[in-house]
């Protein structure tokens, strides 16, 4: 159930208009890690351009919004439209309501995450949206272009809040106008480039599952970390929480070794981060200086050493490995081909693990990963499944939680607080994807829990916490 500390859910209602919009598409580069449907690849960055030790970028640039500009997002009469929608056109007499845009891809190359988007809006209104509650669906079609368009059809209707769009270069481009309408807007992405004044930012950030899995890590005992990563700009942001994870745990970075997906260097990559060649010189040379003995004792040590790859460690006992699909199965095909021992170092990820297939992979079995808990959604795939009979995209529970959180705000007179204070409460709320709160600079704050591969599928094995109240002893 979804609950914030502070309010009840209110009765169970549907009132629900559809209003599509049609906008110009273009073409622009997405950004691999949160476009829907896409295998986790790391795409590496155009040539001459790539700083190993740059921090994560900060995005396109929008132009800076001209206060002396109608705030009515260049629509002389949005204003009026809004005023007419809410007065004389209301088939239901001029009842009051709080109106909640939904900006999503319903056509275009998005458009099946879309409608599974949809899909879980509407199960979320079914669950708590009260009878003078709103919800108007504009489509995106996919582009930032489109994106604009729909909010501002949303924003001439009157919308109070807007949920979505789904990428962050759309969350980029209607910033502008939302803050000139003073509306606030749920972002499904992940990017934390694309908070704003008037965007919170809701999916699961990169960052966030590397500070959970590099804290429980180092509570373990861990002390030298790696990090394998691709080198483009979900590399570059994964590298920038990891250094600063482990500084703040006080242990050490021990290597990074960052690669273009393009690159046929992984395995030489992964050969010299383990040492692998100087390794395998000094079994090599204790095997010369061994066969020259003719004593049981030295026999017998022979005979041990005939049985390794290397002697010695490597010079880490944690490697964080953030990456995913094909790339991360051919990572794990060569770990221990180069002597990574995972009895002696262990392996770490972030959500991009969480495939079926990683069960096959004898070098990832018993690795842990972050990623929110399988418990909090379980019951929401369920629902979903027993009513659209498939099961349902991950961001579609980012979906049910936004709706559900605006329909929560929502009170029985049609009268709705989503100011940046509200959203911003400090308890949090509880949702499908677990515990969540907003910050006043635009991120998400996520409840996440740590997951061991087994055999047979992913053991919880660190909860995800249950309230963002201060830990005592």
């Amino acid at each position: 159930m979804f609950l914030n500390l502070r309010y009840f859910v209110l009765p169970l209602m549907l009132c629900i208009t559809l209003l599509l919009s049609a906008c110009e598409t273009t073409t622009t580069p997405d950004k691999w890690w949160e476009v829907p449907g896409t295998t986790p690849q790391a795409r590496g960055p155009a040539p001459e351009t790539y700083d190993p030790t740059a921090l994560p970028r900060s995005g396109s640039e929008i132009p800076p919004w001209d206060p002396s500009q109608p705030v009515t997002v260049q629509q002389p009469d949005a204003q009026v439209k809004a005023e007419e929608w809410m007065t004389q056109y209301d088939v239901r007499g001029g009842l009051r309501a709080a109106r909640v845009g939904l900006l999503v891809p319903l056509s275009g190359s998005a458009a099946n995450v879309g409608r599974e988007i949809l899909n879980a809006a509407q199960l979320a209104l079914f669950d708590f949206a009260g009878p003078h509650y709103e919800l108007l669906p504009y489509d995106t079609k996919g582009t930032p272009e489109g994106a604009v368009r729909a909010a501002q059809y949303a924003l001439a209707d009157g919308v109070s809040i807007i949920i979505g769009p789904l990428l962050s270069q759309s969350a980029q481009a209607i910033a502008p106008y939302l803050e000139a309408a003073n509306v606030n807007a749920l972002a499904f992405s992940n990017d934390s480039n694309a908070a704003s004044q008037n965007v919170f930012v809701m999916g699961i950030r990169p960052e966030e599952e590397v500070e959970r899995i590099i804290n429980f890590a180092a509570l373990q005992g861990s002390q030298r970390f790696a990090l394998l990563a691709p080198a483009d700009e979900y590399g570059i942001r994964i590298r920038a929480a990891f250094e600063q994870a482990v500084q703040a745990n006080g242990a050490q970075v021990s290597k990074v070794v960052q690669f273009l997906s393009s690159s046929d260097d992984l395995p030489a990559l992964i050969r010299d981060m383990a040492d692998y060649d100087q390794r395998r010189q000094d079994l090599l040379e204790q095997k010369r200086e061994l066969a020259g003995k003719s004593d049981e004792l030295s026999k017998k040590a022979l005979d041990r050493l005939e049985l390794l790859q290397t002697v010695g460690d490597v010079d880490f006992d944690a490697l964080l490995v953030a990456a995913g699909g094909q790339t991360l199965q051919a990572i794990a095909a060569n770990l221990p081909y180069y002597d990574v021992d995972p009895k002696k170092v262990r392996i770490l990820g972030t959500s991009l693990w969480e495939a079926k297939w990683v069960h096959a992979e004898p070098a990832l079995l018993g690795g842990w990963f972050a990623a929110p808990s399988p418990k909090n959604r379980s019951e929401f795939v369920e629902q979903y499944r027993s009513v659209y009979k498939e099961a349902p995209h991950r961001l579609a529970t980012l979906a049910y939680d936004a709706v559900a959180l605006s329909a929560v705000l929502a009170d029985d007179k049609g009268e709705a607080d989503y100011s940046r204070a509200t959203l911003t409460d400090p308890a949090g709320f509880l949702g499908r994807t677990g515990i969540f709160r907003l910050h006043q600079w635009g991120l998400a704050e996520r409840g996440l829990a740590v997951l061991q591969v087994q055999s047979k599928g992913f053991r919880e094995i660190s909860p995800a916490p249950q309230s963002f109240a201060p830990i005592t002893n």
